[in-house]
């Protein structure tokens, strides 16, 4: 009898844990993997480069005193490495930063040499504003971080019409000395929140490893962004993945809970 009732509280269990999807992102897409075979989830740790593996694998790595393999998901979908997206991101903010400096000194060359200026005074519109005002993340620290540009960008932008009503009043002397004061204000603000967030960007670039057991109690792992959450999925809310579906080859299914979809992996088509 006791054995009997044994079973039957493993059938539960196994039935429970059958449910249980762990939630994870690649850039802003979030998928999901069964918790079933999950052994652990770790920080991405030090990886050693090994031959003759397919190139979305990372390499070897030792964790107590197993060596396994960790795979990239993002190079195995397709993505591209986040280490690599990042610094795409960062060389994209420098330019931006740049500009910012260009700007303010042709304004002061305009003023001097008693031309139009002609760049963009509407903040919403240069090409850090467009971008600014379009971009999302799903980092607190950057976007919490971001956040911080709003008034001193939209106020070094104001500077133009400022210097250019007090030239035509008070003369280019005065104008000259709003530009520097904001040079040595705004600007310089702007410049300081910049290098701000190049560091930012490169803290939150700490990947997570999902590491996996097979049936050979072999274990593996797969490198993802983050970690989301761990959701219950039941049977009836997961539809089998249609021949034209997005990774179609490496999905187990496709869940919804409430409006959200995820792609569910079989995370050994993956290897």
């Amino acid at each position: 009898m006791k054995e009997e009732v044994e079973i039957i509280e493993q059938d539960d269990f196994n039935e429970e844990l059958e449910k249980q999807f762990l939630i994870f992102n690649i850039g802003s897409e979030k998928f999901a993997f069964s918790i079933k075979n999950i052994k652990e989830i770790i920080t991405k740790p030090k990886i050693n480069k090994a031959p003759n593996l397919p190139d979305y694998y990372l390499g070897m790595t030792k964790l107590r005193n197993d060596i396994l393999p960790l795979i990239s998901l993002r190079k195995r979908l397709g993505y591209k490495l986040l280490e690599a997206e990042n610094d795409e991101l960062i060389e994209m903010l420098h330019l931006r930063e740049k500009e910012h400096i260009d700007w303010l000194n042709e304004l002061e060359s305009s003023v001097r040499e008693n031309r139009d200026f002609r760049l963009q005074k509407d903040p919403t519109k240069c090409n850090f504003g467009r971008w600014y005002y379009s971009y999302r993340s799903d980092s607190f620290g950057i976007f919490s971080h971001l956040k911080k540009f709003e008034e001193p960008h939209k106020k070094i932008h104001q500077i133009a019409n400022k210097a250019l009503d007090v030239i035509k009043v008070e003369g280019q002397a005065a104008a000259l000395k709003i530009i520097n004061s904001a040079r040595d204000a705004e600007l310089k603000e702007i410049i300081t929140l910049f290098e701000n967030l190049y560091q930012t960007i490169r803290e939150e670039q700490r990947e997570t490893a999902i590491i996996f057991m097979d049936k050979d109690n072999k274990q593996y792992g797969f490198v993802v962004d983050k970690i989301d959450r761990i959701i219950e999925i039941t049977n009836e809310n997961i539809d089998l993945p249609s021949q034209d579906a997005q990774f179609q080859e490496y999905l187990k299914g496709i869940g919804k809970v409430g409006d959200d979809f995820y792609l569910i992996f079989e995370e050994s088509s993956l290897k």
